[in-house]
């Protein structure tokens, strides 16, 4: 336990797994702990003349199965191993911790979503801007940026980093970046955070002179950031950071501001019904094939582009791929063949990489060549751009294909890894062994022949070696030179000095051919490794293409078109359609297309007046929807869609509360009123739904009609705006708005009965229609007409008499008069003198639910 108790001391704020023999153990608190999250049994060990120690453990193999469970749950974990092999160990088998597991930088496959970034974000603050560094250890992905304080929870919401690394003396539980993301926060020391430090980490990693090459030396703040990442990574967590090659700089210059309010709203990610995938635009869009891909789009929406050239490049490949279905098809096939080349790479950075994946990224390298292929042969310009986009792989695939044996085990220690003619040591003792097994079995057959004993049989077990065995029928055969080494209930098991010397060759060989594979499969990593810049290239070009074809499959299956982008400030979208409602309604339903013609200099602001449950919600959705589709180059679900760059998205689209931070409903809406209308520009896309309804009615309004004015009249913030609302009121503003249009929700009535058209028409609401959707919802009868006479009430302006007292007030029937009124006719009905006892309790209880009473 002292042993332990060093380690503990060392890594007090860390679960520590202390390998001991076959298991992984935790003592103490540790164990406590373990046992619960992972369901192990927690039992107690023998301290010496000290109280007992709680533990728990699991089997050494099992560790990628419970390491992710113990940091998903928010726990660092120090992984302690025997360092020396036990059988040679003078005392206690010396012990050192190997790695440090956090919740950023774990790499098990069972932690990791395939299609999903594992981030590692640093962040440095200055004195006017904030650095961050952001790490993929599972991919060596590493991105550098700056941005000003305020900014800073929309950037790191961008990658929504599972960690943060931040100096020991900041205050983080109140700031705006913490309270959105909760990510685990683990504290360095201040000095790390250094600029000189850092800078020289960084070139001496990347092997250059300075940092202008990768276009981040102006980032001071991000250069200090990225630095202490790199320290933390290698000195902290004794990890390598061998496989990462480059550094990306993370510009804003040209993405679409988009933050975690519309996001949310928008249910690009999480549906805000169930906080799953199901029902969310990435759900629909994401039939990506390859894991790289899967993660690129991810990044896409989280970063949609405002510049033209780039969009229409996608845009471009993306119509290719529609226009040949042939290619599109080849294309996929052969990306479903690749292999997580990025996540290879980083396996094989930290050791853990088995040799059937590196077979596996060898034959995703194959691929490469076929791929090619297929673009050459589309004969069309913009497909063949990405065969220039290609790095040369042939020098990897021709080393693991010439080191590597195609079928290959697991696990090195099962042998038969490398070829025959890699290293002559290795194939004489290959013979050696093949040639040990046969005299074995040579001996077997010799031996029953010269004894007479046709059961005998050589065996072998790790205690004894090997050994011949005999059953008790035959023990009077037995030779006088067998050694008898142990007795079973039918048999005994001897050695002879012959057996033993060529039991010696054979382990010694086995021995040594282990040895000498796990060297030559070290080596083939080691230049794997040192491939990484052009592996990484090549994935990321198969990333882009596999995003981009996916586009086009989706956009055939869903019947999508090519949006066409203008530098005017539009949007003429012709039959629009919402990309996921259109995909969840029943069979029997069809989903109704609206369209949308606005501009900043004549209907810069669509007021829309309509009832609950009519569309206007999912109106505004699909248009923020089709425009983040578009600024990602992607088709859209309309007839045809021409839009202005939107340099920001902002939607306030549906109600929320934030309890736990203390804000209501109300307050979270005037959050997001606020930051719309502090950071939108003319260029700028804005949805609002219901403003101002979580409070008094003319409070609400009130603010509605205020913001309203101040996004038509304050040139700078004049953005296109959609603006859904139950005020009727505001409809009158198209009277001194000059860019207000209003439109309205189609319904049709039927006597009572109301339906839902779906269609937005020219035009104001003439009705709100909300105790229709009462009576819909199934509220009681005589509420809904109590609701309708009160309605009637108000709508003729609340009558008085002569002397000013309110009629209606005053001469109300009561609520339940009516009700009332009927019970004491049916109870009058009644002749108490010709009815059983029996009958007048069936009568009431007819009564009771008559009344509901």
């Amino acid at each position: 336990m002292r042993q332990y108790m060093e380690v503990k001391t060392k890594y007090s704020d860390t679960i520590v797994l202390f390998r001991m023999g076959d298991f992984y153990e935790t003592f103490n608190e540790d164990a406590k702990t373990a046992a619960k999250i992972l369901g192990i049994v927690l039992t107690k060990r023998a301290n010496g003349a000290a109280a007992d120690v709680p533990l728990a453990g699991f089997p050494y193999h099992a560790l990628d199965n419970y390491l992710h469970k113990l940091v998903n749950a928010g726990h660092r974990v120090a992984i302690c191993e025997q360092v020396e092999d036990p059988k040679l160990a003078k005392g206690i088998v010396k012990r050192e911790v190997i790695e440090v597991v956090t919740p950023g930088t774990i790499t098990s496959e069972q932690a990791l979503d395939q299609k999903a970034n594992q981030y590692l974000a640093s962040i440095h603050f200055g004195k006017s801007n904030v650095g961050f560094a952001v790490l993929d250890q599972s991919t060596g992905e590493f991105f550098i940026g700056q941005c000003l304080p305020e900014k800073l929870a929309e950037s790191l919401r961008k990658v929504s980093p599972r960690e943060v690394l931040i100096a020991e003396t900041v205050v983080y539980s109140t700031a705006n970046w913490y309270r959105e993301l909760k990510p685990f926060v683990t504290k360095v020391e201040d000095w790390l955070y250094n600029y000189d430090q850092s800078y020289r980490t960084l070139i001496d990693h990347f092997k250059v002179k300075s940092l202008k090459g990768f276009g981040c030396e102006h980032l001071n703040e991000g250069i200090i950031a990225a630095g202490t990442i790199f320290h933390h990574i290698t000195q902290s967590l004794s990890s390598a950071v061998d496989h990462i090659s480059t550094i990306r700089p993370i510009l804003d210059e040209y993405v679409m501001g988009l933050d975690g309010f519309t996001v949310r709203n928008l249910e690009v990610f999480q549906s805000l019904a169930t906080q799953g995938t199901h029902g969310t635009l990435i759900d629909i869009l994401d039939k990506t094939v390859t894991a790289g891909g899967g993660r690129l789009l991810k990044q896409w929406l989280n970063r949609p582009i405002t510049y033209l050239k780039q969009l229409n490049r996608r845009l471009d490949i993306v119509e290719s791929f529609q226009k040949k279905n042939r290619t599109l098809e080849d294309t996929q096939n052969c990306l479903k063949n690749i292999s997580d080349i990025e996540r290879i790479l980083g396996r094989v950075n930290n050791g853990k990489i088995t040799p059937k994946e590196i077979n596996g990224l060898h034959y995703s390298l194959v691929q490469i060549p076929e791929l090619i292929s297929v673009l050459k042969n589309s004969n069309d310009t913009h497909l063949k751009t990405f065969i220039q986009n290609f790095v040369d792989t042939d020098g990897i695939k021709d080393r693991i294909a010439e080191t590597l044996n195609p079928d290959a085990p697991s696990q090195v220690k099962h042998g038969n890894v490398v070829l025959d003619g890699i290293d002559p040591e290795l194939d004489e003792l290959r013979k050696l062994s093949i040639g040990g097994k046969e005299w074995i079995a040579n001996l077997q057959k010799s031996e029953r022949e010269r004894t007479g004993i046709p059961s005998l049989k050589i065996g072998y077990n790790k205690v004894f070696g090997y050994y011949l065995e005999i059953t008790r029928v035959h023990s009077e055969k037995v030779p006088e030179e067998y050694i008898r080494k142990q007795t079973l209930v039918n048999a005994e098991r001897y050695i002879t000095p012959e057996l033993k010397e060529y039991e010696e060759k054979i382990l010694s060989a086995e021995e040594k051919i282990e040895s000498i594979e796990s060297r030559i499969f070290h080596e083939l990593c080691q230049y794997i490794l040192s491939q990484a810049g052009i592996l990484q290239e090549n994935a990321a070009v198969l990333s882009r293409l596999d995003v981009l074809s996916n586009f086009a499959w989706v956009s055939i299956s869903n019947k999508y078109t090519r949006p066409i982008f203008t530098k005017a400030g539009t949007i003429k979208i012709k039959a629009g359609r919402h990309p996921v409602v259109e995909q969840l309604l029943p069979a029997t339903e069809r989903f109704i297309p609206n369209d949308l013609s606005m501009n900043t200099e004549k209907s810069q602001i669509h007021l829309i007046t309509g009832p609950n449950m009519a569309g206007k919600s999912t109106y505004l959705r699909q248009v923020g929807l089709i425009v983040l589709m578009a600024q990602i180059g992607c088709f859209v679900p309309a007839e045809s869609a021409e839009i202005g760059i939107v340099d920001k998205l902002f939607t306030r689209v549906g109600a929320s509360d934030n309890l736990a931070g203390g804000e209501s409903t109300f307050l979270v809406e005037m959050n997001e009123a606020a930051n719309i209308l502090n950071n939108a520009t003319e260029k700028s896309l804005i949805l609002l739904d219901e403003i101002g309804r979580g409070t008094a009615t003319y409070d609400g309004l009130s603010l509605a009609w205020a913001i309203t004015e101040y996004l038509h009249q304050k040139k700078e913030v004049a953005a296109r705006t959609l603006f859904a609302t139950h005020y009727h009121e505001l409809t009158d503003l198209e009277n001194t708005l000059e860019r207000l249009e209003n439109h309205h929700i189609a319904v049709k009535e039927f006597g009572d009965k109301i339906v839902f058209l779906r269609q937005i028409m020219p035009g104001p609401g003439d009705k709100s229609y909300g105790i229709y959707v009462a009576q819909m919802a199934g509220l009681p009868n005589q509420v809904i007409s109590r609701a309708k006479e009160i309605l009637n009430f108000h709508l003729t302006n609340h009558p008085t008499d002569e002397k000013g007292k309110n009629t209606f007030v005053e001469n109300q029937i009561p609520m339940f008069a009516e009700q009332e009124s009927e019970l004491k006719k049916d109870l009058s009905n009644l002749d108490l003198m010709q009815i059983s006892p029996l009958e007048a309790i069936k009568k009431l209880d007819e009564l009771k639910k008559k009344y509901d009473l």
